[in-house]
């Protein structure tokens, strides 16, 4: 089965091929506000609204009249107008903010929405009206190119590719796991393992505490300032990018272990609004752990399921009794039957066993008869003659 998979690379342009760049992400964000300020002007003075066609037509008109908008290539406004009405759909169909004007701090990349090609031998990417730029290969790349987006990260200049690829599904393995994410451990399963939590951000506090200090320090708008800001900024993406790692390196043994893995479906966007805790849940980056479980579940022929947190710390797996006056703080505890339950790994087991009857009903004929006990492992298998 063919599927999506994302490469990046950090990519080595001339002085020229920079400043190209450059000019680009700055064409492509006048285009986002100018199509923007078109349609909220047009709605506010005609109650009209205008479609993604007529849109990109206009924009073909604009390009042709203004020469360093014109230099961008044709499909990479087109896709800019695309982000426009992407917007303008999670503001309609999924509650998201209304579209806003684009900074120039935050509109960080443009699209190729093809033409471009990777020559592996001499390491470099061919973009269309750019030329060949060089990049850093650490990893063959896969299948073919869809989309090409130049990216404008702290530390330079950076290419990301999406492939379509058909990605071969693992073995199957024997086991159902459920997790819970948390604060003291990153994650706790079913099984009884903890994996700690690394707390990247606390690793580099004092850094980015010193870095932050000096950023005050200079004068505003000065270039010892933008010195400094750059230097915090990358410091900033070398946590993300550790964190980043980290998340990688266990999600992808989640899924080489397990057969179906069941998570909680947090609302972490609320739960950061416990101010106490919300530095620790952002640094622990449980939306993107859970995400890429995902879309690897996805790839890799898992199964992935999300089930409503409610009750499963304070129900004991073992007899269902419910602790009503169970604290944050109690890390172990005992029901009323006599049962002495460690907090998390209790949740973790209640959070597979909410899962199990919708995960094991969709591949357990694909597992040539294994049959399941409480605990989510083997209880025995039968064979077919």
């Amino acid at each position: 089965m063919n599927q999506i998979k994302t490469y990046r690379f950090k990519l080595k342009p001339t002085k020229v091929q920079a400043q190209a760049f450059a000019q680009w992400l700055g064409s492509c964000r006048y285009v986002y506000n100018l199509c923007l300020d078109y349609k909220k002007q047009l709605y506010t003075n005609h109650q009209l609204s205008i479609g993604k066609n007529q849109m990109q037509k206009e924009l073909s008109a604009i390009a042709k009249d203004v020469e360093w908008i014109g230099c961008v290539h044709s499909q990479t406004l087109q896709e800019v107008s695309d982000r426009l009405f992407k917007a303008y759909d999670g503001f309609f169909k999924q509650g998201k903010g209304f579209p806003r004007f684009a900074k120039r701090s935050l509109y960080r990349s443009f699209t190729y929405k093809q033409g471009v090609k990777l020559h592996e031998n001499t390491c470099s990417v061919q973009l269309p009206k750019i030329g060949k730029v060089k990049y850093h290969k650490s990893q063959a790349v896969l299948g073919s190119i869809k989309t090409a987006s130049v990216v404008k990260e702290a530390d330079g200049w950076y290419v990301t590719l999406c492939c379509e690829m058909d990605i071969a599904p693992l073995p199957p393995a024997t086991n159902v796991v459920g997790l819970d994410v948390g604060i003291t451990s990153f994650v706790v399963t079913s099984d009884g393992q903890a994996v700690d939590n690394p707390k990247h951000l606390y690793r580099y506090h004092y850094q980015l505490r010193k870095v932050q200090r000096s950023v005050s320090r200079k004068r505003k708008g000065g270039s010892n300032r933008r010195k400094a800001a750059l230097k915090l900024a990358r410091l900033h993406l070398k946590v993300r990018n550790t964190r980043k790692d980290f998340h990688h390196k266990l999600t992808t043994q989640f899924i080489r272990e397990n057969q179906a893995i069941v998570v909680e479906r947090l609302q972490v966007q609320h739960m950061v609004k416990n101010h106490k805790l919300a530095k620790s849940i952002s640094d622990a980056g449980w939306y993107q752990f859970v995400q890429m479980l995902e879309y690897k579940s996805k790839w890799y022929g898992r199964e992935f399921q999300k089930v409503v947190p409610n009750y499963t710390s304070q129900d004991c797996w073992v007899c269902g009794w419910r602790n009503t006056d169970l604290q944050l703080s109690d890390r172990e505890w005992t029901c009323a039957n006599g049962h002495t339950l460690d907090r998390d790994v209790n949740a973790a087991i209640n959070i597979r066993n909410k899962g199990v009857g919708h995960t094991l009903s969709a591949w357990e004929s694909d597992t040539d008869g294994v049959q399941y006990n409480g605990n989510g492992r083997v209880a025995q298998e039968s064979h077919s003659l």
